[in-house]
């Protein structure tokens, strides 16, 4: 594993890249996680300096490809949890698991086509699912987690987000006062109530889920057609910030590919 960083002109024989405190921070935040961290003695770790005649490389920007590349930044509050995921896709070949955001891919997967990656399923044989082995006793193929009322009470919390954010922007732009910003705060709070409460029954509902291997609907970029191992996992999102057990043993697949064990 080489881990490069770009640097300025003006940067340059400042700092060294096996001794910078990026360099440090992501191999430490590597191998903080399962199954880096057991697995930590088959990984060789090379730090490499890369000079730069442009501060491009300074500029926020993110992503990874399976067997090309992971970039990510190091100064940003998120960039931990943004490596991790995104080394995920380079050296597991993990897929997203998120189906609800900005990015625009539709019908990335195409219909009726298993996936290559080993996190994701079109589930063309619910009786023979590919992680089949992991899945939790008990649990149903596919696996109901609440998700046909869940998502419509996320996205409206979202769109309540989203007008709260202009409101404030908007405020201060305009000068408002301190009492002013504080009603607009208390008014999307209040709009945001039910709709908590409603989360919260669902919580309660299929909380026992949580921690369980299924095949649980939205994955891939697409909200219909497509499953994921888990309902947390780092690929998606993950409150308790950690891969799923599929997830898991593809990177430990990966490390005895490289390693021949």
């Amino acid at each position: 594993m080489e881990v490069a960083q770009d640097f300025s002109p003006a940067r340059r024989g400042r700092n060294s890249a096996s001794s910078s405190p990026s360099t440090c921070a992501i191999v430490g935040w590597l191998f903080a996680y399962e199954p880096y961290k057991h697995l930590k003695n088959s990984f060789n770790i090379y730090g490499v300096l890369r000079p730069s005649p442009e501060r491009a490389m300074d500029e926020p920007r993110q992503g990874g490809i399976y067997n090309d590349y992971c970039i990510t930044t190091v100064d940003n509050e998120r960039s931990k949890a943004v490596f991790i995921h995104e080394f995920g896709h380079n050296f597991a070949g993990l897929a997203d698991e998120y189906y609800t955001s900005d990015v625009a891919y539709n019908d990335f997967y195409p219909k009726g086509v298993e996936p290559l990656e080993p996190n994701i399923t079109a589930l063309l044989d619910p009786a023979h699912v590919k992680w089949a082995d992991l899945v939790s006793p008990g649990i149903s193929i596919p696996t109901d987690y609440g998700k046909d009322a869940r998502d419509p009470l996320l996205a409206e919390r979202q769109k309540i987000r989203q007008a709260r954010m202009k409101a404030l922007a908007d405020a201060r732009a305009g000068k408002a006062s301190d009492a002013d910003l504080k009603a607009i705060e208390t008014k999307y709070a209040e709009l945001d109530k039910p709709i908590a409460a409603r989360l919260d029954a669902l919580q309660k509902k299929y909380g026992w889920l949580e921690d369980k291997v299924g095949a649980f609907e939205g994955a891939g970029y697409a909200a219909k057609g497509l499953y994921r191992p888990a309902w947390y996992c780092i690929m998606i999102s993950s409150p308790k910030d950690e891969f799923c057990p599929v997830c898991q043993r593809a990177i430990e697949r990966m490390v005895q590919a490289y390693t021949a064990q």
